[in-house]
Parts: C-alpha cells; sequence; structure tokens
C-alpha cells in the first residue's frame, strides 16, 4: 500500500515510484526530482490540490492521468521558486488503455506543463478548461510530438480545448497535428499577451502556436474553430534601439490549405494575421492559409480575456515608454470579451529601476465596472514617475466567472533595454503589503499560495453577472410567434390609429430567421390577419373612431395571408439581457388578400371579387379574365415592399421579445375592395351574379348614391404592430 510523508510544514511530499492507482485529495503536495507513475497506473488529481514543483521537478507518467478541477477551484500546478521553475508533466510510452484528462487546473511558472514524448500513444486526451501562465522557458510549453504508429491500435482523438495560453515566453508546439491515427481538434482557446524577447522571428519559437500539417492516406482535416489568438509579441533589442512586432501561428507542413475562419486575430486593422501568412510562405515549406471570414471580435464563450486597452482615452500603444511618455498615467481602461471579477490578490504593480537596483510597489487605484463587467476603468492617483521614469506597470488578479485567470497586462515592458527589469518577477499577495523587492521567491507557505477561492458573496455576484449577460454570438438559426394587431389605410378610415381594444383586428404569425453577423440578421415571416374597414361613424355601439362618416355606407373586412423575406440591421449589440436594442428592417413580400361584406349585419360574409362591386365583371369593366374564361375583378395574390422598426429585449439566453411596427407598401387599391369605379347599373350587377340577385346591388351600393365608389386614385395599405417571442436554436 502506497504511503504518503507529510511534512512538518503541513505539506505531503509526493512519492517518487507510484505502483499503484493513487488519488491526491485537498492539500499541498510537494514534487522534488523526478516522480514516475507505472504504466496501467492512473494519477488522479481532485480539486482542492496544489502541486508545489521545486526546481527542474519532473512527473513521469507512463500509465494515465486524470487532473479534475471544477470551476472556482482549480487545481494549482506552480513551482516553488518562480526562477528557478519545476518541469512538469512529461506523458511517456505506450498505454493504449488509458487516458490523459486535464480539467480546471492552473498552470503557473512552470516551465514545460505537459510534454508529449516521442512514441507515445494513449486511448483518448482531453486538455480542456485550463489556464498556463507564466511559462518562461525558450522552448515548447506545450508539445505534442509524433505518436507510435505500430503500436496505436486506433485513432487517437485529442482535444485542446477552452484553454488559456498566455504571458509567457514559450509556444505550443503540436507535431502533425492530423495524421491517420490522430486528430488534434484545437478549438475555443485564448492565446494573448505571450512575449518573445530578443530572438529573430524564426516562426518555432517566436509563435506561441505551432503547428505541422502534412497529408497522410486517411487523415481528418484539422479543426481549428473560434480561438482567440492576437497581441503575441516578438522584440529584438540593440544597442540603444529596439523594435517589436506581432505573432501568432505558424504552420508548415506539406498539406495543400488550412482554412483558419472563424477565429478572431485581433484588431483587422494592425494585420496581425495576414503578416504572419507572408512570413510563413516565404520562409517555410507550408500549407496554403487563408480564411474566409474572421471574428471581428473575440467570443463570449471564451475564457475570460481582455482586447481592448485605454490609457489616458486614448488607446493603448505597445510600445509605450514611460521615460518617454510626458504625461502621468491616470487612468487605464479595458474591455473583456466577457464579465470578469478583481479577486483578493488582484493589484496594479510597479516595477522600476531606481539607482540600479530593481524595485517594486503596490499601487493604490480605484475600480469602476460597468457594461456588465464588461469593461473596467481603473483609476490611479498616485504618480508613478515619481519612484523613477524607466519600470513598468502590471495589473493582475482579474478573473472571469469560471475563476479562470484573466492574462497580465503590463504597460511599459516590451520596450525596456535593461534586462534584469525586464526579467523581474514581482509578488503580490492578498494583504496587499508592499511587494517583495527579490525576484528570488520562495511561495511555499500557505500564506504566499496566492489563487483564486470566491467567498459565498462573489459567487452570488458571479451568479447576478451571469444571469444578466448575453452571449452574444452570430450564425444561428431561431424561431418565433408574433401576435398583435392589423392596421388599415384605404378609402373607408380615417388616419386616426386607435388602440382601443374594440377596434383591433387580430394578427398572429410564424418567423423563422437566421442571425448572420450580430447585427445583421435574415427572416422568413408569414401572418394571417383581418383587417376592416366602415363609414359608420363612432357611436356608443360601435365605437368606431376611424369611421369615414360618408353617407355611401360602405364596410368590408379582409383575410389577408402574407410572407415576407426580411433583411434587419441591429442599431446597437446586446450586452446585457436588460439591453434594449433597436433595430430597422425592409424586406419583399406577396400577399393573398379576400376582402368580404354583410348585407344589414346579417351574419353572412360574400366575397367581394366575384360580386364585382365596381362593375368590374360587366362588360366594358375593368376586371381580367381567368384560363377559364371567368372575369374578375382584380388579381387576389400581390406582391408588397415591408419596412418597419422594433426594439428588443432578452428574457433569457435564448428567448428575446420583440415590439415591433411593420407597414406594407402595396399596389393596388383593391385591398378593401373600394376604388373610383363609378356604381354600376344595378340590373346589369344582378344579371352578372343570378345567385345573389338584389344582394349583390347592397353590396356594391348599400347607400344608394350616384357616381364614384371613392375618389381616392391612391393605393390601400396595411399594418401590423405587436410582439415577438424569439426563441434561438444552437
Amino acid at each position: 500500500m502506497l504511503c504518503l510523508t507529510f511534512l512538518s510544514n503541513g505539506q505531503i511530499e509526493l512519492p517518487n515510484h507510484i505502483r499503484e492507482n493513487l488519488t491526491l485529495e485537498h492539500g499541498i503536495y510537494k514534487v522534488s526530482g523526478t516522480h514516475y507513475i507505472k504504466k496501467d497506473v492512473v494519477l488522479t488529481i481532485n480539486s482542492g490540490v496544489t502541486l508545489l514543483f521545486n526546481a527542474n521537478a519532473t512527473i513521469r507518467i507512463d500509465g494515465g492521468l486524470i487532473i479534475k478541477g471544477v470551476p472556482n477551484k482549480l487545481v494549482n500546478i506552480l513551482s516553488k521558486n518562480k526562477t528557478t521553475p519545476g518541469n512538469g508533466f512529461v506523458i511517456n510510452g505506450v498505454s493504449t488503455n488509458q487516458n490523459i484528462e486535464i480539467s480546471y487546473t492552473r498552470f503557473d511558472f512552470i516551465k514545460k506543463p505537459v510534454t508529449f514524448e516521442f512514441r507515445w500513444s494513449r486511448n483518448n486526451v482531453k486538455i480542456t478548461h485550463n489556464v498556463f501562465r507564466r511559462s518562461l522557458y525558450e522552448g515548447a510549453a506545450i508539445e505534442v510530438k509524433e505518436i507510435d504508429n505500430l503500436l496505436t491500435p486506433s485513432k487517437i482523438y485529442f482535444e485542446f480545448k477552452d484553454n488559456t495560453f498566455s504571458n509567457s515566453t514559450s509556444s505550443l508546439l503540436l507535431s502533425n497535428i492530423t495524421s491517420d491515427l490522430l486528430t488534434i481538434n484545437f478549438d475555443n482557446n485564448v492565446i494573448t499577451r505571450n512575449e518573445y524577447t530578443g530572438r529573430s522571428r524564426n516562426g518555432i519559437f517566436t509563435s506561441p502556436l505551432y503547428l505541422t500539417y502534412n497529408n497522410y492516406q486517411n487523415n481528418d482535416k484539422p479543426k481549428l474553430n473560434n480561438n482567440s489568438i492576437f497581441d503575441n509579441f516578438y522584440s529584438l533589442f540593440y544597442d540603444d534601439t529596439f523594435s517589436i512586432g506581432r505573432t501568432n501561428i505558424s504552420v508548415i507542413g506539406n498539406a495543400d490549405e488550412l482554412d483558419l475562419s472563424g477565429n478572431y486575430f485581433g484588431n483587422s486593422e494592425k494585420r496581425e494575421i495576414e503578416e504572419s501568412f507572408d512570413f510563413i510562405s516565404a520562409n517555410y515549406q507550408a500549407p496554403f492559409l487563408f480564411y474566409e471570414k474572421k471574428l471581428d471580435r473575440p467570443s463570449n464563450e471564451l475564457n475570460g480575456h481582455f482586447y481592448e486597452v485605454f490609457i489616458n482615452g486614448k488607446e493603448f500603444n505597445e510600445n509605450f515608454i514611460f521615460s518617454k511618455y510626458e504625461e502621468e498615467i491616470k487612468n487605464v481602461e479595458m474591455r473583456f470579451n466577457r464579465p470578469v471579477m478583481d479577486g483578493a490578490n488582484f493589484g496594479l504593480t510597479y516595477i522600476y529601476l531606481d539607482n540600479g537596483i530593481v524595485n517594486s510597489i503596490p499601487v493604490k487605484a480605484i475600480l469602476k465596472w460597468s457594461e456588465g463587467n464588461q469593461y473596467v476603468k481603473i483609476a490611479i492617483s498616485e504618480k508613478l514617475k515619481k519612484y523613477g521614469s524607466e519600470g513598468f506597470l502590471e495589473i493582475d488578479g482579474l478573473y472571469d466567472s469560471n475563476g479562470m485567470d484573466v492574462p497580465i497586462l503590463t504597460i511599459g515592458k516590451k520596450a525596456l533595454l535593461d534586462p534584469d527589469l525586464r526579467t523581474f518577477i514581482p509578488i503580490r499577495s492578498t494583504s496587499g503589503q508592499d511587494a517583495s523587492t527579490k525576484s528570488n521567491v520562495d511561495i511555499s507557505r500557505d500564506d504566499t499560495l496566492v489563487v483564486f477561492d470566491p467567498t459565498e458573496k462573489t459567487y452570488l455576484e458571479f451568479q447576478q453577472l451571469n444571469d444578466s449577460f448575453i452571449n452574444a454570438r452570430d450564425k444561428y438559426w431561431d424561431y418565433g410567434f408574433f401576435i398583435g394587431n392589423s392596421i388599415y389605410f384605404g378609402d373607408v378610415n380615417q388616419t386616426t390609429v386607435s388602440f382601443n381594444p374594440r377596434n383591433m383586428r387580430p394578427n398572429g404569425g410564424i418567423r423563422l430567421g437566421y442571425q448572420a453577423t450580430e447585427k445583421f440578421r435574415l427572416s422568413l415571416r408569414s401572418n394571417y390577419m383581418l383587417i376592416s374597414g366602415s363609414d359608420r361613424p363612432q357611436n356608443s355601439k360601435n365605437n368606431n373612431v376611424r369611421g369615414t362618416n360618408f353617407e355611401r355606407n360602405l364596410s368590408f373586412r379582409t383575410t389577408i395571408i402574407d410572407a415576407a423575406i426580411i433583411a434587419e440591421y441591429n442599431i446597437t449589440r446586446f450586452k446585457l439581457k436588460s439591453s434594449i436594442v433597436p433595430s430597422v428592417f425592409a424586406g419583399g413580400s406577396a400577399y393573398y388578400f379576400k376582402p368580404t361584406a354583410q348585407v344589414n349585419n346579417q351574419g353572412q360574409w360574400y366575397d367581394l371579387r366575384k360580386v364585382g362591386t365596381g362593375g368590374q365583371t360587366l362588360p366594358g369593366g375593368s376586371g381580367f379574365e381567368t384560363k377559364d374564361g371567368t372575369k374578375l375583378a382584380y388579381k387576389r395574390v400581390m406582391y408588397g415592399i415591408p419596412f418597419g422598426a422594433s426594439i428588443k429585449r432578452h428574457l433569457s439566453q435564448k428567448t428575446i421579445l420583440t415590439l415591433s411596427y411593420t407597414y406594407n407598401k402595396i399596389f393596388t387599391d383593391y385591398l378593401d375592395d373600394i376604388s373610383t369605379d363609378a356604381y354600376p347599373e344595378g340590373e346589369a350587377l344582378k344579371t352578372a351574379n343570378p345567385d345573389l340577385g338584389p344582394i349583390a346591388v347592397i353590396l356594391s351600393n348599400p347607400g344608394d348614391q350616384p357616381r364614384q365608389r371613392s375618389y381616392s386614385a391612391k393605393n390601400d395599405g396595411y399594418g401590423y404592430w405587436g410582439f415577438t417571442f424569439t426563441f434561438k436554436i444552437y
């Protein structure tokens, strides 16, 4: 039976040889030298565990590895001494019945967190929801070498998803991202704020993500979707000058092409990905890299990170130098892809050079959050230059709602010429006391193990943020239902629009939409509605405020069924559930309409088009003949141009309530069956309608009026307002 050694400082010493399954529960475990996990043995590390690596310490896994933290309670893999970090985990050998699963784990100041050695093999690999940061090593922090093709019985599915890789000087190196027996899915990752100092751009060690993609007989196409890869830098220093450039992804190999669509590569004006394409194609045998569309901002489904920074109200210049900046920094503003919060260890630290000695000091600041904690303004009251103008500012200690570290922001560091100052590592504690002025920091004591451990209040605040936050996304379908009121404009109404329920006419519809971008959508709409009008004026019985009071005594009720294709533009973006977003829309429609009327309110409705109330069906009338020789007054199916405006608000993440008004411009004057036609001769109308006889005359001229039925030649129109309940599908 395996025994663990408890040390006097409360830590637990991890055995160097583990020959049976071992599960590590809550506690701090010391890792020294090289530890071996035997083949067919599984090392399981649960939430609440901290592994503290001594210098160059390594855990070699010949069997299985399961690290399973939980949101807001990550497993912590740290180095005891930041300047002499531990190596990390090495996945070695062939063990095809074992898995490698690492989730909700924080790797901080670990040289090479995970390495898959040459000719490795496992059943499956999942590296998801982790934070890899401050891997200060000039090489590969996470390296996946070639598998053992002879001893691997079936394809290995390797998931590298929902991770953050930041603030490092090392790279992610994936040899053969896809082959006959291995497919690596690289989705939803954040790769930002990595810096490669003093190295010429060479691809492999100055790119945060380096891939090899070759053609094999049965390999799958690699998947790189919805990643955020931007603001990574390489810099070269000379005697008294420097140059800084951006770098992000390098792909080499003999494959034909690789589509990088659907990823965020920073502000398009900075052309980060285009510069990488140019560099790779000019220096390596590489697939043709292209994208059909890249995201204009990072997805809010990714781990929390900032993508816009402003200094004193102006966009942050990465070449910023304190000594050449004429002003003092008074405020720093940051925009995030999702809600974040400041943890107990949040702080600003100013690291500066004073008489050749590197010092650091905490900086007092006030945070003002807005936009549902997606935007923060950090007000700085201190004058930093009084400590020394050669230095840099570091902002750390922000977390998203899963407890994932937001990458550290450094201001003024990349342009520093002093190597000691550039490589200085400050230390801050939750107490907020003076920072250490020594870079050789021992973090073995519990009080300096600074990790995010949310309180009940923090959980509640994050729950409120998540409830109010909208996961904005594009490229999804939705369906909805409309209910509202129809409005008629024509020959039998005044201009007044009534909100009296007795004057309202029902309208119901269905909707099918496609959100093409965050602001633009297309939709199909179909409505069934009734409209009506009457010359009878308002009285105590009918409340017809729209009645014309004309003596002709005409009235009608028209059924309309329409279908439309609509293009819609949201004027603003959804940020919170409470956000009210206005939109405008327009499109084209086809509609069927059927005007009817009663005689003396007897209850029976007559089809007015068949009657030809304006004499259209009589000899010399304006009607038209059908193929079977029947003469009809006017066409029953027409086209229109619907347009309008709306306001929208989320009821939940996937449900939207919309209040809209639509007007349909149409090209007929017979929506109400009334136009400028003259009243027909009664006997002729009876003859044309032998089944109706005198009823046809009453439907045509109930007020026994002379001359024309209407003196307005303008086309009719109809509109509708109401509420749409929309349900997203994804």
